[in-house]
């Protein structure tokens, strides 16, 4: 074999690196200090695994027996070498073990040990960094083991298993692009990862504003004065990711107060039933995984929500179960005792993740394939809520969110979650960012190469982060196409939506999303009137809503600039192709809940006196007519996706509310909708279409009620001459 540089003694080159650790450290960060024993724990702290100090793989302590003897031939236990390659014996604690991975670090040549724990692998002496075989077992942190030129075959590599699941165990300080100068926080290392990271809707995601007015039943007015003139009642109640409580604004629906109706329409302070909602959005709280108020997120569990240590501690995903770390998704927190430079809180590292070479013993590694095949994302991007109507939905799941199976069920599951979400980072040597640090040393202390772009961007971005704006993950999801022709003095224009871009329905994810196409016409700039044609539905926002018999003529929510459009309504529905029973056959077309409404006029509010308005021009008859302002866009010449959750009463409720979906007609992956459009072009010579579509976090109604500052992302704009 040819000559490899020379290596320290494994032993004492650990201890280096541990030493190393120790250096850059801040270990008066009281999160580093040992764990406080609950429940069965052991009563001196973590599972103890006679740990040396000087070697943190606890390099030999169950082989299995010494190093086998060399044989008359030369060769120990009579293996005949092979050129290139290495024979490596396995064991899992102190037996032979039978199928674990071996392979050369910074390559993707594997092989796997038969029943007496052996396998040989080829050896690439082209590899950049240390020449090192490492075993990989499910049930064992990963170990590896330098050669030198003389080493002898076969060459053992002694892994323990992990010890159990630590209810003690306090997750770790993942550290921020402008505070990770210690090698406890994984950010240190991992810098391009830990930018992306940070800033991220999964970084946010016990922070986020919208969510905590949703759980406690709260909105976004900041004093007591601006609340009670919106509808509200200024109350002192527990606030998000602080321990002293403050004033808040309490109005609208909640989840607390929907579940624990001893609460009333106020603060909940001490909730029996909490929904769940912490187990995706604050899994880091410290203690019991699962069923925790989102409200006692505080420190790394608030104010870094889905960090490293949340989501590269999942052992396994679960097909079935609730959402969260309470359901699908098993976290396997570290409890075998190890030095507390080592980054842990003085356990021994145990990091869950997609690489079968990361002996590092600051990572603890365990591979696993879900980080690869896109399951993890099924832990908490599936929802379903129990059916009140069994006849309409047998299985007794109501649907809520189902981006995972969306996925899963459409055209593009051969292409996981990550291919968008978590795009590619050409610039990123490896995870560890070796292009970073060119003093490391690339092996076992600060990784190999890998091929380009084979580091994720942990961004996940979409509509709460948009990447490259105005060209985002939303702008590319979904295209226009607009189709317009002359019928005498009218233009009609037939406006198609696509799904071009999304794994999954458009809009997906938490019901409260919309996707809003408008269609406008002008003549040199100056709108021409609609005359007919698809509308936005009634969910796409009115003030007011009046229909056939009230008396048009007042409207007491009314100001001078409203628009009031009329529209007629078919006893027809519309048969859209949705999800699931919607566009399986099941529902029949009134099932699926979309009634056909026609634009029949609108017109603009000039002046209004105790409530009766007058309008230019007047308002024509109709069967529904809306009041809007502003973003409110009911009953526009357009057309609009979104599911629609409802309670008993048929009224739109969040999903926690809910007891039926009324309609579905999200644009699943591929998927299309053609909407028409008529505008009065007399006198015209080169009329203009323009239709938009605009993708809206929220209700355009909730957000109002909720003082929310409006998010809307223009996703596709296209302007058509009529020829």
């Amino acid at each position: 074999m040819p000559a490899r540089p020379h290596r320290l003694p494994l032993p004492l080159a650990l201890a280096l690196l541990v030493a190393a650790a120790a250096a850059c450290d801040d270990v008066g960060d009281d999160r580093l200090d040992g764990p406080t024993p609950v429940g069965d724990m052991a009563p001196d702290g973590p599972r103890d695994v006679a740990l040396d100090a000087a070697d943190p793989i606890d390099r030999g302590a169950d082989d299995g027996g010494a190093r086998p003897d060399a044989s008359t031939d030369g060769s120990p236990d009579g293996f005949a070498p092979v050129p290139g390659t290495a024979l490596v014996r396995v064991t899992l604690d102190g037996a032979p073990v039978e199928g674990a991975r071996v392979m050369q670090g910074g390559t993707s040549t594997t092989a796997f040990t038969d029943a007496a724990g052996l396998a040989r692998i080829p050896l690439d002496e082209g590899v950049v960094g240390d020449l090192m075989v490492i075993a990989s077992h499910p049930e064992a942190r990963q170990r590896g083991e330098w050669l030198y030129d003389d080493f002898e075959e076969p060459v053992l590599l002694a892994l323990r298993r992990f010890g159990p699941d630590d209810p003690t165990y306090r997750f770790q300080d993942p550290g921020e692009p402008r505070r990770r100068n210690t090698t406890a926080q994984c950010g240190h290392c991992h810098l391009t990862i830990n930018d992306a990271w940070f800033g991220s809707a999964h970084q946010r995601a016990a922070q986020n504003p919208i969510v905590h007015d949703i759980y406690a039943g709260t909105a976004a007015f900041a004093d007591a004065e601006t609340c009670a003139a919106n509808g509200g009642a200024w109350r002192i109640g527990r606030l998000p990711g602080r321990d002293e409580p403050g004033g808040r604004c309490y109005l609208g629906d909640g989840l607390l107060p929907a579940l624990n109706p001893e609460c009333g329409d106020g603060p909940c302070p001490d909730p029996q039933e909490t929904g769940g909602c912490a187990d995706c959005h604050a899994p880091a709280i410290d203690g019991a995984l699962g069923g925790r108020d989102l409200l006692e997120a505080r420190g790394i569990a608030h104010d870094y929500g889905i960090s490293c240590d949340v989501c590269h501690r999942v052992e396994a995903v679960l097909d079935d179960g609730p959402p969260g770390i309470a359901g699908r998704l098993r976290l396997h927190r570290p409890s075998d005792a190890g030095p507390i430079t080592l980054g842990a809180g003085g356990r021994l590292p145990l990091t869950f993740g997609p690489s079968h070479d990361s002996p590092n013993p600051r990572m603890g590694s365990v591979q696993r394939d879900h980080y690869r095949d896109a399951r993890i994302c099924s832990g908490c991007h599936e929802l379903d809520a129990p059916a009140i109507d069994r006849g309409r939905w047998p299985d007794g799941r109501l649907p809520v969110q189902s981006t995972w199976s969306e996925w899963r069920d459409g055209p593009l599951a051969d292409a996981p979650c990550q291919s968008c979400h978590m795009p590619p980072e050409p610039g990123a040597a490896n995870a560890a960012d070796l292009q970073a640090f060119p003093a490391a040393l690339v092996g076992i202390q600060a990784g190999w190469y890998r091929p380009p772009g084979a580091v994720r961007r942990h961004i996940w971005s979409g509509p709460r982060v948009e990447v490259d704006a105005p060209d985002g993950m939303v702008q590319r999801a979904a295209a226009l196409f607009v189709r317009p022709r002359r019928e005498g003095d009218r233009i009609v224009a037939a406006v198609e939506v696509r799904n071009v871009g999304a794994g999954h329905a458009l809009p997906t994810g938490e019901p409260m999303r919309q996707v809003l196409l408008t269609v406008d016409a002008t003549c040199d700039g100056r709108p021409l009137p609609a005359v007919d044609g698809d509308v936005v539905p009634a969910w796409g926002g009115a003030v007011a809503t009046q229909i056939a018999g009230d008396d048009w003529r007042r409207w007491p929510a009314a100001q001078v600039g409203d628009v009031i459009r009329v529209v007629q309504i078919s006893e027809g529905w519309h048969d859209y192709p949705g999800f699931g029973p919607f566009g399986d056959g099941t529902f029949s077309p009134a099932e699926k809940g979309m009634p056909v409404e026609r634009f029949v006029g609108a017109a603009a509010v000039i002046a209004v006196e105790d409530g009766a308005v007058l309008t230019e021009p007047a308002l024509p008859e109709g069967d529904r007519a809306y009041l809007t302002r502003g973003g409110a866009r009911a009953g526009a010449p357009g057309f609009g996706f979104a599911r629609i959750m409802v309670d008993g009463a048929g009224r739109i409720v969040p999903h926690f509310l809910a007891r039926d979906v009324r309609s579905d007609n999200r644009l699943l992956p591929n998927g299309r909708w053609t909407s028409t459009h008529a505008f009065d072009a007399a006198g015209c010579a080169a009329p203009t279409v323009v239709a938009r579509l605009e993708y809206r976090a929220w209700p355009w109604d909730l957000g109002q009620q909720r003082g929310w500052t409006p998010r809307v992302i223009e996703m596709a704009r296209v302007a058509r001459e009529v020829p």
